[in-house]
């Protein structure tokens, strides 16, 4: 198990990029469903904006602890696909 989660490159970069699809993917089906709502990060949305928005007010809201638990966990989901592939 410790091997799984061991920091590497090639784990690093694909706990990136299925953040950021997973992230830019859940923010555009919620745009085709809510026209007016644009959430980022999945499973937990740590960025949320919305409109119209009147000029001076605040229309998004952002949770740093919720991009943390979705950075760990597709840390995990990235470092547990590359030792599958490692395996086969």
């Amino acid at each position: 198990m410790k091997d799984v989660l061991k920091p590497a490159y090639l784990k690093v970069v694909i706990a990136f990029i299925l953040f950021a699809l997973s992230g830019w993917g859940w923010g555009l089906l919620v745009q085709m469903r809510i026209s007016d709502t644009f959430p980022f990060g999945f499973p937990f949305e740590f960025f949320l904006a919305w409109g119209p928005c009147q000029p001076g007010e605040n229309c998004s809201e952002f949770n740093g602890l919720y991009l943390v638990f979705d950075i760990l966990i597709w840390y995990v989901v990235g470092a547990w696909v590359v030792s599958r592939f490692k395996r086969l």
